[in-house]
């Protein structure tokens, strides 16, 4: 295989959207206005001690159980009137479970997910943009489908 190049990309043009309708039934997406930074975190697999009097050299055997989707952190410019970024509130005010999108730029990819809204903050300065943050708490498994 000859290497062609690295075929890392930017963020720059990612979107978070929220669909309209329920986890099970999505309807249209609304890109949330200003973002400026989405992450993922908080991935992990459950392992549970099956170590037993038999295990070789001593060493502790796991068995895998449980996966957790984690989370999605969003910054945004605060932006109060814009509609997207109030229906965050009614999201965390109301404990709505709610379909999500995030799409890669350059049709590279779209992952899809069900999540909580877990927090909603904003901070005012004086010496910066009023920014607002939040964190998804993403329940059960994340879904990418690549692009073309």
């Amino acid at each position: 295989m000859t290497y062609t190049g690295s075929r890392a990309f930017a963020g720059q043009g990612s979107q978070l959207q929220l669909g309209a309708g329920t986890p099970a039934s999505p309807g249209a997406y609304t890109t949330v206005a200003e973002i400026t930074k989405i992450q993922r975190s908080g991935s992990k697999m459950d392992l549970v001690d099956t170590t037993n009097m038999d295990s070789i050299g001593a060493y502790r055997e796991k068995l895998a159980t449980l996966l957790d989707g984690g989370e999605i952190s969003l910054d945004a410019n605060y932006i109060p009137q814009d509609v997207t970024q109030q229906s965050l509130q009614a999201l965390f005010d109301n404990r709505t479970l709610a379909p999500w999108q995030i799409v890669l730029p350059n049709s590279l990819g779209t992952w899809n997910f069900n999540a909580y809204l877990g927090s909603l903050d904003f901070d005012l300065t004086t010496d910066k943009a009023a920014t607002l943050s939040s964190k998804l708490t993403i329940t059960g498994k994340p879904v990418f489908t690549p692009g073309v």
